[in-house]
């Protein structure tokens, strides 16, 4: 049987386009699994994140620097707050080192010798008049000494 030309050409022209198609599925095919590799979308993926996190932050910020110029006492009353709280050891300690150096003036051991050196020197002073009528009067603490009687049984 003979061949007819038109059909050897067709036959043809069917293989050229299959092998077309054949190579343009292939590149197809490699370049859908080049984009959807899992190292390329992690590194997509955290672009993309970092780009959102980052976009986030400027916005914060904003925020924050928006709200500390209309208000600044507020924002000075908070900063001061959280140093106080993360100091917080530091300045306790200090106010109690205050409190106890202004309560704690006058040592005792000071005063009875000033109170002393006074006596010696002007007898007639009033805090001398006041040591001598105390050492002489009885403290009220003491119990008067009164003697005791003994009840007949």
């Amino acid at each position: 049987m003979p061949i007819d030309p038109k059909v050897i050409a067709a036959e043809n022209a069917a293989e050229a386009a299959r092998a077309k198609l054949m190579h343009s599925a292939k590149l197809a095919i490699g370049e859908a699994k080049r984009r959807l590799a899992p190292d390329l979308l992690a590194k997509q993926a955290w672009k993309a994140s970092a780009q959102a996190a980052k976009t986030a932050g400027e916005d914060v910020a904003d925020g924050a620097v928006r709200f500390a110029k209309d208000k600044p006492y507020i924002v000075a009353g908070a900063v001061a707050a959280a140093a106080l709280f993360l100091a917080r050891k530091p300045v306790s300690k200090l106010a109690v080192d205050t409190y106890e150096r202004l309560s704690n003036r006058f040592d005792e051991d000071e005063a009875r010798k000033a109170d002393d050196s006074l006596a010696a020197e002007a007898p007639n002073s009033p805090v001398a008049v006041a040591r001598l009528a105390k050492s002489v009067a009885p403290s009220p603490r003491t119990k008067k000494n009164k003697p005791e009687v003994e009840k007949a049984k």
